[in-house]
């Protein structure tokens, strides 16, 4: 039963290695492929510098340098700072701590200005892992803590669980072991709720460091043991190296110096390929210190000679010392110079004062009187030009668009003039029909309806705006007309809204019977029964009519068929003089008539045609 369960967890594990390794080779093929500069590409980089960071740390360099050479090209604020925290992570791995602690703040300040707490959280992270390499642990623990604030504002057990590690880290470096003890196992603990088992290598990584440090070498052997095991299955270099150096001193202390020496020289090779100087020089040092207890006194010296050469190059806290130290004196003795410089030419001024003070005074007035008259006189002089500059440049705009207006008038009366005589030219021929039937009643009928209507409409021509009852009863009169030509085959309706229904909201007069007579030629005349149309007005806004002019005719496509059938062909005036004379009404307004024709249909059968109509409203006091 035990080999059956052991051989269920060893496929179990098999396959979520596998499921993290097609997705690193996802990663990887998807940042091949997509090269377009923008957001996505920046993300694609920073997913792919998680995977190399426990896999060939070195390449994230150059990736990150992309991502933000992109992020700066766009102006994408949170790829920046996600690419800046990657790199400063980068730095502090490769031991480059002064690098990392200048990018650090600068990242701060940005995730502050962009409330970006997740962001800010890591970055307080990153500078305490500083501060812990450079043996200032309790800022590192201040600033760790100062997260665990943060987070229960903002929940979030990924970055929770490095808080609980780093934290830890730092309690170890001030030899609290309980404390430090009782953070890692947090953190594995959340580790294991999210799954996340490279984690809990991590974890069980850092508490055999902790138990090295408390002496306990067997229980140490244990946890690192367990995490090289997942490292190595897993390729995380920089992890194996890590935990390898600290098998290592394990090992030292229960007499396995062969062993020992073994675990170091892995260690060694992969911090070299890394470029890790810092945790290079440790394990030359412990190196020497293995094989000394050898009794091999050569190689010990060769490897103390090693540490000490790294040591010399690597960033320390002496140094920054003696930088802050040259800094301060250098402001210091600058400071004093500046001092003993302005006191010396004060003196030389308050004897050239006494000297000359009665020339000083009254050149210095003069010279004031001279520069302000001549200030005052070419201000003005400029003023006035430009006065004289806006007068024309208003006289001439002015001129413009009275001119413009005029022309723009002309037009309309001219399109007017021209649409009149088209309307009544199609009335009489329908009169002319009539009577070559000799069908006097309805010629009388249909003559009597079209003398109100071309009195209504001459009436109204000059006006140029109509109200919403006076356009219903003047639409209602022409298609009692048209109804008589299409010998009562048509029914049509009317459904105004009551809000609009008043003498006091205006619209530009005929310009909703042109769409009418269009239903009317072009689509229910070709059909042989039950011909419908309907018009309906509404309020679309506080400033907008809306009128729908609906039919059931055989539609636009069908009509342009038939029109292309007929022998003899006439240009539409209508429609021409229509579109000319919406452009002219809408010349120079703000809100602008609006036209939209749409084609009825249910699936491949037309159903009719519908225009839509939303007119400015022009408001006239009765």
């Amino acid at each position: 039963m035990r080999k059956i369960i052991t051989l269920l967890f060893i496929i179990n594990f098999l396959q979520i290695s596998f499921a993290q390794e097609k997705e690193f080779e996802r990663i990887k093929q998807l940042e091949k492929t997509y090269k377009k500069r923008d957001t996505i590409r920046v993300n694609f980089l920073n997913q792919l510098t998680k995977f190399y960071t426990t896999r060939n740390i070195l390449k994230n360099e150059s990736i990150l340098n992309e991502a933000i050479e992109i992020s700066k090209e766009i102006g994408y604020i949170q790829g920046l700072t996600d690419s800046y925290t990657n790199l400063t992570s980068f730095y502090i791995q490769s031991g480059n701590y002064d690098e990392a602690l200048v990018l650090a703040l600068k990242v701060k300040k940005t995730q502050d200005s962009i409330n970006d707490v997740s962001g800010l959280i890591y970055t307080n992270s990153s500078i305490a892992r500083i501060y812990n390499h450079l043996e200032e642990s309790n800022k590192s623990i201040e600033i760790q803590l100062e997260n665990l604030e943060l987070l229960k504002e903002n929940p979030n057990k990924n970055i929770q669980a490095q808080v609980h590690f780093y934290l830890a880290t730092a309690y170890s470096e001030v030899e609290k072991y309980d404390e430090a003890e009782i953070q890692y196992k947090a953190a594995k603990a959340i580790a294991s709720d999210v799954d996340f088992k490279t984690g809990v290598a991590i974890a069980n990584s850092s508490l055999g460091v902790i138990e090295n440090k408390r002496g306990n070498y067997k229980s140490a052997i244990n946890y690192l043991n367990q995490s090289l095991l997942f490292f190595k299955e897993k390729n995380q270099q920089a992890n194996i190296a890590h935990t390898n150096l600290e098998l290592a001193v394990a090992y030292a202390n229960t007499g396995r110096i062969n062993d020992a020496i073994v675990a170091n020289n892995e260690a060694i090779n992969i911090y070299k390929e890394q470029n890790n100087l810092k945790n290079l020089s440790r394990t030359y040092y412990e190196l020497s210190n293995y094989y000394k207890q050898k009794k091999d006194y050569l190689n010990s010296i060769k490897y103390l000679q090693e540490y000490y050469k790294l040591k010399d190059s690597i960033f320390s806290k002496e140094k920054i010392s003696v930088v802050k130290e040259m800094q301060t004196k250098y402001e210091t003795e600058k400071a004093y110079k500046q001092k003993e410089l302005a006191e010396q030419e004060t003196a030389i001024s308050k004897l050239e004062s006494q000297k000359n003070k009665g020339l000083f005074i009254g050149s210095l007035i003069i010279g004031s009187l001279i520069f302000i008259t001549s200030l005052f006189y070419f201000s003005r002089l400029k003023a006035k030009k430009k006065a004289e500059f806006i007068a024309i440049e208003l006289k001439e705009t002015q001129k413009r668009l009275a001119l413009e207006k005029q022309y723009k008038d002309s037009e309309l009366k001219a399109l007017k003039a021209q649409m009149n005589p088209h309307f009544i030219f199609n009335a009489l021929n329908s009169i002319q029909d009539y009577i070559v039937l000799n069908q006097k009643n309805l010629a009388s009928d249909y003559l009597g309806k079209f003398a109100d209507l071309i009195r209504n409409y001459l009436h109204f021509s000059d006006t140029g705006f109509i109200s919403i009852p006076e356009e219903v009863h003047n639409l209602n009169l022409y298609l009692e007309l048209e109804k008589l030509r299409f010998e009562e085959e048509l029914e049509y309706t009317f459904n105004v809204d009551e809000s609009i229904n008043s003498d006091i909201i205006k619209i530009p007069t005929m310009l909703i019977q042109p769409y009418v007579e269009n239903a009317l030629k072009h689509g229910l005349l070709h059909r042989k029964k039950d011909r419908k149309l309907m018009v309906s007005m509404h309020k679309y806004s506080d400033e907008i009519i809306e009128c729908i002019i609906e039919d059931n005719g055989v539609g636009r496509e069908k009509a342009k068929e038939i029109k292309a059938r007929k022998v003899v062909q006439h240009q539409s005036f209508a429609s021409k003089a229509t579109s000319e004379r919406l452009d002219l009404l809408n010349f120079g307004k703000e809100q602008k008539i609006g036209v939209s024709i749409l084609d009825l249909k249910e699936g491949d059968i037309v159903l009719g045609t519908k225009v839509v109509l939303k007119i400015p409203i022009i408001k006239k006091q009765i």
